[in-house]
């Protein structure tokens, strides 16, 4: 009894004299918000942390979520899945003492092996709730580009050499600017050439008593123009896609259904010339020019504008590029299916899309072998693919592989094998075409747009 109660004094006075001295712990005084912008072009997600904590995964040309922590000392990691890999590697670490009332924005450029990793610091704002004025922060965040001049003005102003506001290389941002709410223009321009128009916005209307950053970006394979800009509202989060307006939304259109007939299509009502002129089973048409907002779409029999086989109307937006497919679903009713696919290529990546549109088989399973070898039907890439949805993807290691198309079970092979080699950064589109014969169904390869 007596060894227990010493033990229990000399433990409560080390617990005394541990209170009564001040804590070496550091004391938060306030709150700092953050974020991160990955400009790597072709990069998978990059994953956002913390410490070890996540933050958020983002693809090119996306920010993470608006983050808030104390006013501390952090060291913030990146991680991401290298070609091969089946797990994340971490590629960089920045130590960042943050202080109250400020606001960074990590960016995240170079290699994606070893990135190169720049803060972008101001100083957090407060509204009163009076102001009619929003404030802008411009950045050039595209690789392929020089020094440019970046204006922000309205429509009717011209861009002219003084008036911008500012002269940015890549990885730099400008200082926050106070501009009244109203109708604006984005145009960006080589340095010192307000002559060459490299990028121009239709009209953006900003929201006052908020805070953002436009970015200009070097366009994907989802991108109608060479360069594309972003609009990152800072205040209550959001991210808007700013398209380059000289050039119109793309459509492609697919005929995948054999009983549909021989078809016109028309964009227009009441009906005039013919957009697509005598849709077959099996085209694809090559990447077309579509005006911006609701269109309304018409397929009537080839040649025959009085005879409507399908009727309806599609929103489409600026800077982007759809795909229309028509066929007929396992209810034997002719629909159509509007699709934006995301073709960016990913360098560390392959990834394949199938679209099953054979009437005559509703369910499909679909098998990738190494070339030469045989199916096992207990590892199928898809184990049921329907009928009459949106194309699914699958990323796949690279190499050769031959492509097999059963049956529900996988003993009655309907195609194959059909030969495809897969290469990093490949995005490889496929469809699965009913035959005349219903034994058997066409599986095809979709040439690169």
């Amino acid at each position: 009894m007596k060894r227990y109660l010493t033990l229990g004094l000399i433990a409560a006075a080390i617990l005394l004299g541990g209170c009564a001295k001040e804590s070496s712990l550091p004391n938060a005084t306030g709150t700092g918000t953050m974020r991160a912008l990955n400009v790597i072009w072709g990069s998978p997600e990059v994953a956002f942390l913390i410490e070890e904590r996540l933050i958020g995964a983002i693809a090119y040309q996306d920010m993470s979520i608006i983050s808030e922590y104390d006013d501390l000392d952090y060291t913030f990691n990146f991680d991401a899945r290298l070609a091969g890999d089946i797990t994340t590697t971490r590629v960089a670490s920045q130590f960042l003492d943050v202080e109250a009332d400020k606001d960074y924005t990590f960016l995240i450029s170079g290699a994606l092996e070893s990135p190169d990793i720049t803060i972008w610091e101001a100083d957090q704002r407060e509204w009163t709730g009076t102001e009619t004025t929003f404030e802008v922060r411009l950045a050039h965040t595209a690789a392929s580009l020089g020094s440019v001049d970046i204006y922000l003005a309205d429509a009717a102003v011209p861009p002219t050499l003084g008036s911008q506001i500012a002269t940015l290389v890549f990885g730099e941002i400008s200082d926050p600017v106070d501009l009244e709410g109203g109708a604006y223009v984005l145009t960006v321009t080589p340095a010192g050439d307000d002559t060459t128009i490299l990028f121009t916005s239709s009209e953006l209307s900003p929201l006052a008593q908020s805070q953002y950053l436009m970015s200009i970006f070097d366009g994907s394979a989802n991108d109608v123009a060479p360069l594309v800009a972003k609009l990152f509202n800072l205040t209550i989060g959001g991210i808007g896609t700013i398209p380059d307006s000289r050039f119109p939304p793309q459509t492609r259109f697919f005929h995948t259904s054999m009983n549909f007939g021989d078809a016109d299509i028309y964009i227009d009502d009441p009906l005039t010339a013919p957009f697509v002129s005598g849709h077959v089973f099996k085209d694809i048409t090559a990447f077309l020019d579509m005006p911006t907002g609701t269109v309304p779409i018409t397929y009537t029999a080839a040649g025959n504008m009085g005879s409507i086989l399908l009727d309806f109307d599609q929103e489409v937006f600026a800077g982007t590029r759809t795909d229309f497919y028509v066929m007929t679903n396992a209810d034997g009713e002719d629909i159509r299916i509007a699709d934006r696919a995301d073709r960016r290529p990913i360098v560390t990546q392959t990834r394949v899309r199938f679209l099953n549109t054979a009437t005559s088989h509703d369910i499909v399973v679909i098998y990738a072998v190494p070339t030469g070898e045989l199916i096992d039907i207990d590892l199928p890439l898809f184990p049921g693919l329907p009928l009459g949805i949106s194309p699914l993807q699958v990323a796949m290691p690279v190499g050769d592989y031959d492509f097999y198309v059963t049956e529900t079970g996988g003993e009655t092979v309907l195609a194959g094998p059909i030969a495809l080699s897969l290469a990093l950064g490949d995005f490889v589109e496929t469809i699965i075409y009913e035959n005349v014969d219903p034994a058997v169904v066409d599986f095809v390869i979709i040439p690169p747009p």
